[in-house]
């Protein structure tokens, strides 16, 4: 299971590396409504423990080095800092380019209060609405 894990982190990692949250537009086709909309789902999904539909929402490649059990662990173990979640505090979606492949990429950024922490989630989904991966940290 950590091996899932860490495999989870890596394509986080590799999807979402040099992601700023610094407003860049998103690529062509993409229309922002859908992006923060479909990462709200996705947000609901994480804090309700639904990780096997999570990783049934992830393109082939991301279900790949991930599995429903790493989600679980992945998420659990940040919302055992943050705790229940609360509320969203702002959103954005911005345009990425993966440098290795040059694939552009939307992400929904949401901040959200919990309990305790605040997180960030970065939900990252491909021109098709994909989903490519996600990174959860704890402000």
């Amino acid at each position: 299971m950590k091996k899932c894990l860490i495999l989870l982190a890596a394509a986080a990692v590799l999807l979402l590396s040099g992601c700023k949250v610094s407003g860049n537009p998103l690529p062509q086709g993409m229309e922002e409504d859908t992006v923060l909309e479909q990462g709200r789902e996705i947000v609901a999904m994480l804090n309700g423990g639904e990780w096997q539909e999570v990783y049934s929402l992830l393109r082939a490649d991301a279900q790949e080095t991930s599995s429903p059990e790493a989600i679980q662990s992945y998420m659990e173990e940040r919302l055992d800092k943050a705790g229940a979640y609360k509320l969203e505090t702002e959103a954005m979606a911005t345009g990425q380019k993966i440098k290795d492949t040059g694939e552009e990429y939307g992400t929904a950024v949401f901040y959200c209060k919990h309990e305790k922490k605040s997180l960030m989630y970065r939900i990252a989904y491909s021109t098709d609405m994909e989903l490519m991966g996600i990174e959860v940290t704890v402000r």
